[in-house]
């Protein structure tokens, strides 16, 4: 049964997502999540208390600071003053959200624990995106700006100077022909993994050959791709964080999948027990043997 403080965090979360929230009440609420004041009597009529629930008593609840942040219905003035809360995961949250406008992007830039997390808000600008790619490090996915960038926007990305931009480009599904080959025979390797870890058909079996011979960082990706061969694929096993996928791959012979489901590691063994091209006859032996 939860206990009085922990159903008043719940309270307090339920009216940050509460649309009808009166303007005097969500202006105190919003001054509460900046930790400019204190909960207490003054606010929504709730009593103070000196207890402080264990964490373990604690559920797993959205806190209010976290909802606010998420919120995209709030007047601008809102968003400004979470911008300058003290709580990291705060700006974090603020900083994905997709009503923010532009200026306040771009404020929150400056904050540099927070100017990565602004590369997943879907209405970044591009001009921004391209200078967080180049200062801080972002996986090789297609990132939600990139995804409805226009077609003079990503010749403008996969054109670019810098290789983390270019970078940002190499996911997109509707990359162009022509930038797609530009890209494959980029000089840097992070440009072309970022083509691989999207499974670009046009990434060749002898590239992703040549890639697992000169860059095994790769082969995690390689090991995903649909054009790996299986002698890729037997590169790729010699690399620990790249073996449970090349166990999966269908292109691998069926008699190494067959060794692996006596792999040490349990998820190699797993994958390959899961590998399509398993033969029939070891399905029928596995569940033979766990009878």
């Amino acid at each position: 049964m939860p206990d009085e403080d922990t159903r008043y965090l719940a309270h307090l979360c339920g009216l940050a997502d509460n649309p009808n929230l009166p303007d005097h009440l969500l202006d105190k609420l919003v001054a509460m999540t900046s930790g400019e004041l204190d909960a207490g009597e003054d606010l929504f009529g709730a009593p103070r208390t000196a207890h402080v629930p264990e964490a373990a008593d604690i559920p797993a609840l959205e806190t209010t600071g976290e909802v606010m942040a998420r919120r995209t219905d709030l007047p601008v003035a809102a968003y400004h003053q979470m911008a300058t809360d003290r709580r990291l995961w705060v700006r974090l949250y603020l900083a994905r959200n997709p009503a923010l406008p532009e200026s306040l992007l771009w404020t929150l830039a400056d904050d540099r624990a927070v100017r990565p997390e602004l590369a997943w808000n879907p209405n970044v600008p591009l001009r921004l995106l391209a200078e967080i790619a180049v200062t801080a490090a972002i996986p090789p996915v297609l990132l939600p700006r990139v995804a409805s960038a226009a077609p003079a926007e990503l010749r403008w990305l996969a054109t670019s100077e810098h290789w983390q931009v270019r970078a940002l480009a190499a996911p997109h599904p509707d990359l162009p022909t022509h930038l797609t080959d530009k890209l494959i025979d980029d000089q840097e390797i992070s440009v072309v993994q970022a083509l691989v870890a999207a499974k670009n058909p046009r990434c060749s079996t002898e590239l992703l050959h040549e890639l697992a011979q000169r860059s095994p960082a790769v082969c995690p990706h390689i090991a995903q791709h649909p054009n790996a061969s299986a002698e890729t694929l037997m590169l790729c096993l010699r690399v620990l964080p790249a073996r449970r996928h090349a166990a999966k791959h269908p292109n691998l012979p069926a008699g190494t999948i067959t060794d692996l489901l006596d792999d040490p590691d349990l998820l190699v063994a797993e994958a390959a027990a899961a590998n399509p091209a398993l033969p029939r006859k070891v399905m029928e032996r596995v569940l033979l043997e766990s009878c």
